[in-house]
Order: structure tokens, then C-alpha cells, then sequence
């Protein structure tokens, strides 16, 4: 009977030592993580999607990044001519540069796009 005892008070105690600890979230969680946006891509069917491109917003979408990450805008056109011919308009280009650079890089991708539209509208009179 002693024997039982010391075993059971043994085990009582071992138990009870052996509970876990509850660990905080806030200890393990970093509240200040952010995203990076490095890629932005554009693949439309027509010109008038190119033409509607909000660069407000898509300045907006990397302030988030660091200034010397390097971000990629990338935009293309793939167009049928015409439903009885197996002709197709396609273009693409990208800019790639550091987020401090976005405004030269929002001119460089205007310019590419006001290329995309002359080669359309040069395959389209014809």
C-alpha cells in the first residue's frame, strides 16, 4: 500500500510539472511585416483597355516597396484582325527598375504603349 501511494503521488507530480506553458501570439508575430509588389502585368484584347490604364493606381500599388527594390511592369496586346482570317496583332514589352525610379518608369511604359497602338492601328488600315 505504501508502495502504491508514493507511486501515485510520483505520477500526481509528474503531471502536474509537466504542463505546457501557453505562448502568446503577440511574442511570435510580427506585426510590421508589409508586401512587395515586384510584378505587374497587362495582357489585354484591345486598345482601349491599354488606353484605360489608371497609372495613379499603379503608382499607388508599389508604395509599399522599398525604394532601391527592383519592380517589372509588364504589357501586351494579342488581337484577332479579323474572324475569317488567320491573322494576329500581337506586341509586347516590358520596363524594369528600382521603385524610386516609377515615375521614368511609368514614361517608358507610356511610350511602349503609344507604340503597341501605332503598330495596331498600321495593321488595322491595312
Amino acid at each position: 500500500m505504501k508502495k502504491m501511494i508514493t507511486i501515485c503521488i510520483a505520477l500526481i507530480s509528474c503531471i502536474g510539472f509537466a504542463q505546457s506553458k501557453n505562448i502568446a501570439l503577440k511574442e511570435n508575430y510580427n506585426y510590421n511585416s508589409q508586401v512587395k509588389l515586384t510584378s505587374l502585368s497587362f495582357d489585354v484584347n484591345s486598345v482601349d483597355e491599354l488606353k484605360d490604364i489608371d497609372w495613379k493606381e499603379i503608382k499607388s500599388i508599389f508604395e509599399t516597396n522599398g525604394e532601391e527594390d527592383v519592380i517589372k511592369m509588364s504589357f501586351a496586346i494579342n488581337m484577332n484582325k479579323q474572324k475569317s482570317k488567320n491573322v494576329k496583332i500581337a506586341g509586347k514589352f516590358s520596363v524594369e527598375g528600382k521603385t524610386e525610379d516609377i515615375d521614368s518608369l511609368i514614361k517608358k511604359s507610356k511610350k511602349g504603349i503609344k507604340g503597341l497602338i501605332k503598330v495596331y492601328n498600321k495593321y488595322q488600315n491595312k
